[in-house]
């Protein structure tokens, strides 16, 4: 007993002195950092040593956590792609996409991040490595192998076959829904047909089109003394200690999980602050309620124009009694003849959907804009564009917390129904005030229970991973044993065949031998 005490004292006294932890994220997906960020800040703030590698720097970082500030390679990429074409790209496509953008960033930061090379070649001490290693960069786990550190993954999206493949526990296409299929749980048989091509595609595309130049970008650059002994990419990516998704059974459909695989979703949330003045009047003044408007930080608003869409928007605006607080990225905001809506490069979202005005928000269904409208119950006009976005607004239809519009569809006839159908029909607010509650109903706070989790690993160690994460797919899913099931099957039904055909053999034979009687007399 005493033994025991001392052992729970000496672990405690570990993680009170403070683990030296490395984050590397240097993908720069807006959404991805803030998604993850409070959980940064509050292992800092419990005195844990935090270098986090990013192109996202986190604002008025606590003292422990040391940000290494990398180059945004993503800037010379955006806009290469049209808002309608990334809506085209299929499933392989969207692998691709988000395989070659990652394999772009990790090339340009090994060769000419002067702060990621002295990382490779440094003799640091780390504990951990938090990565986001299923989202095209397993070449990132050779810093867990490096650093003989806990490796954490940290996953953005809701349902990834890939992350679940990683995880030892591999979808299940009859119910389980990877990100990129735009579908619910109950499924038609065309739907699972469709599920099936999607599961195998991802699969099949990861393992033998993104796997290959991981580890390509993994073996050239990520080298230090013992790297030839390293094990795969994919070994490494599936020896994760701890993968800490962003999701919660609120924001999608419930489906089994390795016991390493911890949902945490709703980490990007933070308190609620004041509204700058001029807002605060706006929205107060707003007696027949206020809709707010963003597609988010990665979708060019000026695309709208181009296509015609933005008069339709404009349109239907002016004829409403709410007002309208419309985010716009783009190159220039426009100026806009309608008194009743206010158009700004930023808005702070989370606050203006606190307020008890809101009555609609138009998204692009993003998971994070999912998680902020469910958290203050602000029901959803919905428009995919592309990722996780699809699914996300099917789920919004499902259960009823909102409508979506196509792309393609989106005209002042469409958008006037729209608007008039959340604000008439009482059963979207009524719908996501029950799953704002459904949401909010949990042990702790999603950042107290994801630090909760880091800590839990460096005290304990790979505990919670299942064996089948380290097995290959052959064994996860049984193919030698069917195999050999199958070869013994074949080779028992071929012996069986043989010896009835010896039998025959012999009866027919012993008939043909025996003389009748009566020839024997003649």
């Amino acid at each position: 007993m005493i033994a025991f005490r001392l052992g729970v004292l000496l672990a405690c006294l570990q993680c009170s002195i403070g683990a030296r932890i490395l984050a590397f994220i240097p993908l720069p997906a807006k959404s991805h950092h803030f998604a993850f960020w409070p959980v940064f800040r509050e292992l800092a703030a419990r005195g844990h040593q935090v270098d986090y590698y990013t192109a996202v720097p986190l604002p008025n970082p606590p003292k422990t956590l040391r940000q290494i500030i990398i180059k945004d390679l993503l800037a010379d990429l955006h806009g290469q792609m049209s808002m309608k074409g990334m809506m085209e790209l299929n499933a392989p496509g969207q692998t691709a996409l988000i395989s070659e953008m990652s394999l772009y960033v990790a090339r340009k930061l090994f060769e000419e991040e002067p702060e990621v090379i002295k990382l490779v070649n440094s003799e640091e001490k780390y504990d951990m490595v938090i990565l986001e290693a299923y989202f095209a960069q397993e070449y990132a786990t050779a810093l867990c192998h490096k650093f003989k550190a806990a490796c954490v993954s940290i996953v953005p999206l809701l349902d990834a076959t890939w992350v679940n493949e990683m995880s030892g526990l591999p979808d299940n296409p009859s119910y389980m829904i990877d990100f990129k299929a735009d579908t619910t749980d109950r499924m038609t048989f065309i739907q699972r047909l469709k599920n099936v091509y999607i599961w195998t595609s991802t699969t099949l595309f990861s393992y033998y089109y993104t796997v290959g130049p991981q580890q390509e970008v993994a073996d050239k650059y990520i080298r230090y003394p013992g790297w030839e002994s390293r094990p795969s990419v994919v070994q490494l990516a599936r020896d994760m200690d701890l993968i800490l998704v962003n999701s919660h059974v609120s924001l999608g459909y419930p489906f089994p999980k390795a016991p390493h695989v911890k949902e945490v979703g709703g980490m990007n949330l933070a308190p609620n602050k004041p509204l700058p003045k001029d807002l605060q009047d706006f929205m107060d003044s707003a007696t027949d309620g206020v809709i707010y408007f963003s597609y988010g930080s990665n979708v060019d608003m000026n695309e709208l124009t181009r296509e015609g869409k933005f008069d339709a928007f404009i349109k239907v605006f002016r004829k409403l009694k709410q007002k309208v607080l419309w985010k716009w990225k783009g190159s220039e905001i426009p100026k806009v003849d309608a008194p009743n809506v206010k158009i700004q490069e930023w808005f702070p979202q989370q606050d203006i959907l606190a307020h008890k005005n809101t009555k609609i928000f138009l998204t692009h269904g993003g998971l994070m804009s999912l998680i902020e409208a469910i958290n203050h119950g602000v029901p959803l006009i919905g428009t995919a564009v592309f990722g996780d976005q699809p699914k996300n607004l099917r789920f919004v239809e499902h259960v009823g917390i909102g409508v979506q519009l196509k792309y393609d569809n989106l005209t002042e006839e469409s958008l006037t129904w729209a608007v008039n159908e959340i604000l008439g029909n009482p059963s979207y607010k009524n719908s996501m005030k029950k799953r704002s509650e459904l949401f909010k109903d949990r042990p702790m706070t999603p950042v107290d229970e994801g630090v909760y989790w880091v800590e839990y690993v460096l005290r304990h160690g790979k505990v919670l991973q299942p064996a089948s994460a380290r097995m290959p797919f052959y064994q996860v899913y049984l193919l030698d044993v069917l195999g050999t099931l199958v070869v013994s099957a074949l080779l028992a039904l071929w012996l069986t065949k043989r010896t009835l055909r010896a039998i025959c053999s012999l009866c027919c034979g012993s008939k043909q031998n025996v003389v009748p009687k009566s020839k024997k007399r003649q």
